[in-house]
């Protein structure tokens, strides 16, 4: 009886395992793997990112916007007709004579243009066009901006990746150790503090790879949100090639932020904004000055012929002059108001040059200084290794405590952990440099 529930329980556990493994596999056969390299993974990036399809159609405004500047150019134009029919007789009298009629016909034609509007009219349109670069400044901008959180993204999750594989190594490592004093502590030769030492070694590793593994889930996951994929989807990296590219001297990069970087661009765009805004202000003092063209036409029958047209027709040309000589104090508000509105760019533009410089400046020394800590890592790393496998040889021949094996390997795990953070350093910060000086390789 015993040896029958036994056997039933075996049944139900195995047929458990095999259903949980089924609908594993089917749910892992149902998520997308994305494969991405940094290149494709921006561009992605790029063509999702809601931000960035917002600042694109206030661009389309914009563009709107300065075609509707052009209009103060273009003459105003309007035609008319009417006809009515009355209910008793209408008496007319024009040029073909005396007559009576119920229906009247009317029509006419209008034109009118604005010759001279004290420079108004221009500056509107350069201010259209000044404010239509304006956004595609903002455009750039954004886009650097967005690139630059791509790539922090995606250099953090490579770096993940990398620490998990150190953190399995490590693992393997110690259950090694863990093996050797297992083996030692049967021969009896193993002193009782070791095999509670390498517990604890072994836990602590256990512990820290599971941490890389949650840390490179998440950096992975926030892949995918960039993405707007799903966050069950798998992501297969791939890893770009090792770049390190030998920095200019600083005041290159100064200079090329100056001259390019969107957020400096656009500071200069606002204040020719407000330089062509005070000169628009100006032009209320001059004298606006238009011409106009009416045509009309009117009779109690419609017209047969282009003649008929003529004979009953009214027509009038003229120009016409208008100058505001006092409007209180409107026109000198406009003017300090515009003064005070220069002077304020000014200032903005000498703080985006001074806010893009310390940026420049700061990304460029932790790029030097993350390039130096690369090269002592790997160093360091070479050294580690090194002295692990001297003191895993002593520890085999017994020429040396665990203690001093296992702090061997703790130096190793954090060498490997520097280098990781310094390649990390180094390719954020460039990143950076090359985000304020606004020439990313991946800009439209």
């Amino acid at each position: 009886m015993q040896r029958k529930i036994i056997i039933i329980a075996l049944s139900i556990i195995l047929f458990i395992s095999i259903s949980i493994e089924a609908q594993t596999e089917l749910q892992s056969s149902d998520r997308e793997v994305v494969i991405l390299s940094l290149d494709d993974f921006i561009q992605k990036v790029l063509e999702t990112n809601y931000s960035l399809a917002i600042q694109r159609q206030s661009l389309a405004k914009t563009g709107a916007s300065k075609l509707g500047a052009w209009s103060s150019f273009m003459p105003n134009a309007s035609t008319r007709f009417s006809w009515s029919r009355s209910g008793e007789d209408r008496y007319n009298f024009d040029q073909s004579g005396f007559s009576v009629s119920r229906d009247y016909y009317s029509g006419g034609f209008s034109a009118s243009q604005t010759l001279f509007a004290g420079g108004r009219n221009y500056f509107d349109l350069r201010n259209s066009m000044l404010s239509y670069r304006s956004a595609e400044e903002s455009i750039d901008d954004k886009r650097a901006e967005i690139i630059l959180s791509a790539k922090e993204a995606f250099y953090t999750a490579i770096g993940a990746r990398q620490a998990e594989a150190n953190a399995y190594r490590a693992l393997e490592r110690t259950r090694d150790q863990w093996a050797l004093v297992a083996q030692r502590d049967t021969l009896g030769m193993a002193d009782p503090t070791e095999v509670s030492q390498i517990k604890v070694s072994l836990a602590q590793t256990e512990l820290a790879l599971l941490q890389a593994i949650n840390t490179r889930k998440k950096s992975e996951e926030s892949l995918l949100v960039l993405l707007s994929h799903p966050l069950g989807d798998s992501v297969e990296l791939r890893e770009p090639p090792e770049t390190k590219i030998e920095l200019e001297p600083l005041d290159y990069y100064i200079a090329l932020a100056l001259e390019k970087s969107p957020l400096v661009r656009a500071a200069e765009l606002s204040l020719k904004q407000a330089r062509l805004s005070r000169l628009s202000s100006w032009g209320d003092y001059l004298p606006g000055v238009s011409s106009s063209f009416n045509y009309s036409w009117g009779g109690s029958e419609f017209p047969g012929s282009l003649s008929e047209l003529d004979d009953e027709a009214s027509w009038s040309v003229g120009i016409s002059a208008s100058w505001t000589l006092v409007s209180g104090t409107s026109r000198i508000s406009s003017i300090k108001y515009a003064n005070y509105d220069v002077r304020e760019k000014e200032i903005r533009l000498a703080e985006a040059r001074q806010s893009v410089e310390i940026l420049i400046r700061d990304a460029y020394r932790r790029s030097t200084e993350a390039f130096a800590r690369i090269g002592l890592a790997e160093a360091r790393l070479a050294d580690a290794k090194l002295n692990f496998l001297l003191f895993d040889e002593k520890y085999k021949l017994g020429n040396c405590t665990l203690l001093e094996l296992l702090q061997a390997e703790l130096t190793l795990r954090e060498a490997e952990d520097e280098k990781i953070s310094a390649e990390f350093d180094y390719q954020t910060a460039v990143a950076e440099l090359i985000r304020w000086t606004g020439a990313d390789e991946n800009s439209e």
